[in-house]
């Protein structure tokens, strides 16, 4: 393919996305009675998320990697989600109005039912399989490969030709077929989704098995898919437990794109050894931001009490007390979290340390020398490393 019908093509993609969540904020926007502001929230988000998130990540990488498969497989995972949005609101105020569906709305309900399985085979099983590289680990995956593509397809025929009631809209299967061929198409959806799930588990198996052997740049590349993964993770399980359909489940929900977003830095190469710095850090406000809040929100009351119920004083009183704490906490958190999460620049630090109190009763030069040689090759590895001193100026005598 010709770079420039390349480009064409990515940017289609990405296009047709956009287009398609374009098109369901205007249905929305036009056939959702009442329409709140949670709504229309709940919808962005989860257009971020899903369709929008994977096809902007889909549009850079395969503008700047075009011969790795990851950008197009998330982009084809971002159209696959955003073609049943454009007729959710139509189909749900439909419902609502207890109105019949036309043959337009029958097969948007039933793609919407089960697109789920197409855009997770293109968004998460296949870019498991072959990141960071886009290649398979060997020709043993390959079936895993192609079983997946097979499950996706067994889904979406078999559960839209079974005699079933849809979950996410309360009515039953308009192309249900009855009688034995609804039970065979009932079976062939059961089977699709049992084989899905034994291809995502087999495709995360993948990147564990590929991060234990892996070594150097590739390794690091894998940390980073790791730490989106986890944050993903935690996102879904804060999700979980927070009211559903409200905004903050919305906003927790969305850090699934945690995962392509990690991806996407792995296969740009793009600031892979800033990890374990964003890692620590991110720890450390954390903790810190605990250990300030929580007495910040019992003193307040305490204080407002003892003066005398002068709100303003008290909250005045704590705010400067935890800014006055807050470096000094600060540096004592950041330093324990670096001993756990960063430890490489925890002992380059230590030995730097060591070394600026070492040189202070250093005289000899050629000891200095190969001190510092040896604490530059000890906290920054490098491949060589030479020492260059500059000979003193031999000053001029005045005749």
């Amino acid at each position: 393919m010709q770079p420039r019908t390349r480009t064409l093509l990515a940017w289609v993609f990405w296009l047709a996305t956009f287009g398609c969540c374009a098109a369901g904020l205007a249905v929305t926007l036009a056939v959702v009675r009442p329409l709140t502001v949670a709504v229309l929230v709940e919808g962005a988000a989860h257009a971020l998320a899903f369709p929008l998130g994977y096809a902007t990540i889909g549009l850079v990488l395969s503008l700047r990697r075009p011969a790795n498969p990851i950008g197009w497989l998330y982009a084809a995972a971002g159209l696959v989600w955003s073609l049943a949005i454009p007729g959710d609101s139509w189909l749900y105020q439909l419902v609502a109005e207890h109105r019949p569906l036309p043959l337009a709305a029958q097969v948007a309900a039933v793609f919407g039912e089960f697109s789920w399985a197409p855009a997770t085979v293109l968004g998460v099983t296949l870019p498991a399989l072959v990141v960071p590289d886009g290649r398979l680990r060997s020709r043993r995956w390959r079936p895993v490969a192609a079983t997946s593509m097979v499950a996706a397809v067994l889904v979406v025929v078999g559960g839209g030709l079974a005699p079933a009631q849809l979950e996410d809209l309360p009515i039953a299967n308009p192309f249900g077929l009855a009688g034995p061929a609804g039970a065979v198409a009932g079976l062939l959806a059961n089977v699709g989704t049992l084989l899905w799930v034994a291809t995502m588990v087999a495709s995360l198996a993948c990147v564990v098995v590929r991060f234990r052997s892996s070594r150097g740049v590739e390794r690091q590349q894998l940390r980073w898919v790791a730490a989106g993964a986890a944050a993903a993770v935690a996102g879904l399980l804060g999700g979980a437990a927070v009211p559903q359909g409200t905004v903050l489940s919305g906003v927790l929900y969305s850090s699934v794109l945690f995962i392509p977003l990690a991806v996407a830095v792995a296969v740009l190469r793009y600031r892979l050894w800033d990890l374990d710095r964003l890692v620590s850090r991110t720890v450390t406000y954390a903790v810190v931001t605990a250990l300030l809040v929580v007495p910040y929100l019992l003193i307040v009351p305490a204080a407002g009490r003892l003066v005398g119920g002068s709100g303003s004083l008290a909250v005045a009183a704590a705010t400067l007390a935890a800014a006055a704490v807050f470096q000094p906490l600060r540096r004592r958190v950041q330093d324990l979290v670096d001993r756990r999460f960063n430890r490489r620049r925890y002992d380059a630090a230590r030995t730097v340390e060591g070394f600026a109190a070492h040189l202070r009763d250093q005289v000899d030069l050629d000891a200095l020398r190969a001190e510092l040689l040896a604490v530059v090759d000890q906290t920054m590895q490098p491949v060589g490393a030479s020492l260059w001193l500059r000979p003193p100026a031999i000053p001029r005598l005045s005749r």
